[in-house]
Order: C-alpha cells, then structure tokens, then sequence
C-alpha cells in the first residue's frame, strides 16, 4: 500500500480529477499537477478529455436515478459498474499518453448522483438530510492501481450541511481578485453560482444551486429529436418562447426563488417535471417547447443573481459547464446583465470542460492534507469538515 504520508509530503503531485455529471452524458478526466493546500495551492492543468457513456448505461443511470423507479438491487449494482467504468477510463487516459500508474499520486472522484435531498425529514425521531453518489472509489483504486478519494458530499450533509454546491471552495481558492467582483456560473445538468465580492474571505462566499441547467433542454432534445443535447441551439433558435408555458413553469417549480442555501437535482428537475407540465399542452410545436425550457433556464439563473447575490455596478461572468456553449442562454444573461463582461471560464488551463474534474482533484488534494474544504456559508453545515474517504490500494 502507497503511504499516505509520502503524498502528503510531496512538493509537486500528479492527480486525477474524474466525474460524470448530471446529465451523464460523459466521463470527464483531468491529469493535474498540484502542489500546496488552502491558499497556497498551486494548479497546473497538464491534459484533459472526455469519454462518452455508452447509451445503454446512461439509461440504466437514469432509470435508477428516477424517484420510485430505481430498486436496491440496481443501486447495489450501479455503485460497482460505474466503479468500473470510470476505472477503465482512466486506465485508457494514462495508456494512451504512455504515463504509468504509478507515476499518479491519487484520484478524486466524484461519482454518480443519483439521489439528493438536502432538505432533511424526520424519520423514527430523527432528522435525516441524506445523498447518494455511486461509483465505489475502492472499485477505482483497485482497478487503476492508485490510491482513490471520494464520496465528497456526506460529511457535509453528516454535519448538517446540504452537501452541495462543492465548488465554491476551488472558486474561492483560485479565481477570487482584489480588483473585481466575479460571478461564477456553471451549467451543468443544474445550474449553480458562486458570487466572490472583490477581496472576499472564504465567509464572504455566496453560492448554490439556481434550479436547472441543460436537463430538461437535453430531456426535450432526446425526446423529441431523438438528440443527446440541442447542438449549437439549432432547436431552440427554430421555436418561440411561450408565455403560457413558462407560467405553468413557474406554478410547477417552487424551488427556483427559494432562498439559500439551497442545492437540487435530478429528483426535482427530471423527466417527470418536465411530463406533469408539458400534458398541459399536448400541441405545442417541439422547437416551441426546447426553445421555452431554454428560455426558463436563463431566467431562473437571472432571477437568482437578481434577487440573492444582487450584484452591483460592473463585474464578470465567468461561465463553464456544457451551457457555456449555449449561446440562446448567453444571449439572455448579456442582455440582461449588461454592466458584467460575460465570457466562457478559460484560465490558466482551466475551462469551461474540465473546471469540475480539477474540482476533485483539488477537494482530494485537500482531503489528503488534512484540510476542511467545505464551505459553511454555501451548505449550511454547521462545522468546517474534511469531505471524502480515502480508499488505499
């Protein structure tokens, strides 16, 4: 077994940052060199790609992920083949680039959500927020050869936390500025903010989740068109927007203007959403409904900047995610927000693909140092934490 300390120690580490996110349409990995913890980390982005999920396990994926529909037999299963998945991934990455495993100090991996309810309940006398991520990081370590951290979510929703957003703490360690106020918007499957006022300390942080991002858009695509996502927004820009629609939008969604902290998912925001507000119009056009849907989703990213985060004067958004390629969405933010420099995330390396595989190399990295790198004023947990388990070989 790799002794932890010895990565502790070293003053440069390789790392691995992997996820498939909420649209599980792929599997992202990053090789990154790392060096330091808290404010004194340095990241160097050395490669980044993508594999694309076989169709058949997005399904079984999404099946299981479905609130009433997955059984624990294919929770059992799903946790070891995406376990798998990501660990024959990874081994492709480092073949192909001819790098040896052992080379790599550690993976961070994120997962699979596939359920997540923050917002707690009581069962038998006690209050129980929980989440689910699949994936199993002691499959990854044994798989690849190299010590594996993972399961980042539950210690911060064990001290009370909703357990998400994560990303705040790699915003705040690498793109805060002392001379500007910087939003940074990701849109995923959901959509999410982190608002760093210039010269901010890490209690300062405001982040969490608006509502949805590409799911519905890629729900509609996929149902209609038989299309993974609505490329370059060929849909969406053949449609208008219906009023009536996004009222019954509005009247279906009681998540969007709730106040923070706040964080959702898939459990909220997929296909049966979509179906108990679209029966209400069996004639709409197809591109009139993606082209709506598109519509909701800037609108509840602009009404969450409005009213939680209410930015003043001149800032920057910096956005990343697959949305950032969604220029109907872009359209809607620079119009509305025409005081921000708008523009896709791209710095030192790091952009609007692979910012969320950095992400858990870093929250590794930490884990691995000892570090907390939950965000209390973004969660809600009650202490600082140190996320993840750590699995050795």
């Amino acid at each position: 077994m790799r002794k932890i300390t010895n990565i502790r120690v070293g003053k440069f580490k390789k790392a691995i940052g992997v996820l498939s996110g909420t649209s599980v349409d792929a599997v992202d990995i990053v090789l990154a060199g790392i060096k330091g913890s808290g404010n004194s980390l340095k990241v160097d982005v050395i490669d980044y790609a993508e594999y694309k999920i076989p169709q058949a396990v997005r399904k079984f994926v999404l099946e299981t992920s479905a609130a009433g529909k997955g059984t624990v037999d294919d929770v059992c299963r799903l946790n070891f083949l995406l376990g798998n998945l990501y660990a024959s991934k990874i081994n492709k990455f480092l073949q192909d680039r001819k790098i040896r495993n052992s080379e790599i100090d550690f993976i961070g991996s994120h997962g699979q959500t596939i359920h997540h309810l923050p917002a707690g309940e009581k069962k038998f006398g006690y209050s129980v927020k929980s989440t689910l991520q699949v994936g199993d990081p002691s499959v990854i370590a044994n798989q690849t050869g190299i010590l594996t951290v993972g399961d980042f979510r539950t210690a911060d929703v064990a001290a009370g936390g909703g357990g998400a957003p994560l990303v705040p703490y790699l915003d705040y360690i690498l793109f805060r500025s002392g001379s500007a106020d910087r939003i940074l918007l990701n849109i995923g499957g959901i959509s999410n903010i982190t608002y760093l006022k210039k010269n901010c300390s890490l209690k300062d942080v405001i982040a969490f989740d608006t509502g949805p991002g590409n799911m519905m858009i890629d729900y509609l695509a996929s149902k209609y068109f038989g299309r993974s996502y609505d490329k370059d927004c060929r849909i969406a820009k053949r449609g208008k927007v219906s009023a009536e629609l996004v009222y019954a939008i509005l009247k279906k969604d009681g998540y969007y203007d709730s106040k923070p902290p706040k964080s959702t998912g898939r459990e909220l925001y997929g296909k049966e959403f979509v179906e108990s507000v679209l029966k209400k119009f069996p004639k709409i056009r197809k591109e009139e409904a993606v082209a709506t849907f598109t519509f909701y989703t800037a609108f509840t990213i602009i009404e969450n900047i409005k009213k939680f985060v209410r930015p003043r004067g001149k800032f920057e958004l910096l956005v990343s995610g697959g949305g950032s390629k969604n220029n109907v969405i872009l359209d809607y933010l620079k119009t509305e927000f025409r005081e921000a420099a708008v523009k896709e995330l791209d710095y030192k390396g790091i952009n609007s693909s692979n910012k969320e595989a950095v992400l858990f190399a870093v929250l590794a990295n930490e884990t691995l140092n000892g570090a907390p790198s939950n965000v209390t004023s973004v969660t809600g947990a009650n202490k600082n934490v140190i996320l993840g388990k750590i699995c050795p070989v």
